[in-house]
């Protein structure tokens, strides 16, 4: 697909580092699966693989984690 954000690339598939930031939580996500612009860097997570990360941060917050790094597993 032609990137949204700068118009000039394409999206390709790809792995990457998501952050999220949630109530007193902050996960890190590492090979996270997106397309990426070859042109702007610019990220694209499918609905399916946004729900799996709020899978993970949820998770963490009821482990009272305040700070965690996992590796993207689908669930």
């Amino acid at each position: 697909m032609t990137c949204i954000a700068c118009k000039k690339g394409s999206t390709l598939p790809g792995k990457v580092t998501v952050t999220i930031d949630k109530g007193a939580t902050v996960v890190v996500i590492r090979d996270v699966p997106a397309h990426v612009c070859s042109t702007c860097g610019e990220e694209y997570i499918d609905a399916d693989t946004m729900r799996d990360l709020e899978k993970l941060v949820c998770a963490a917050q009821k482990a009272g984690l305040n700070i965690a790094i996992q590796h993207f597993k689908a669930a």
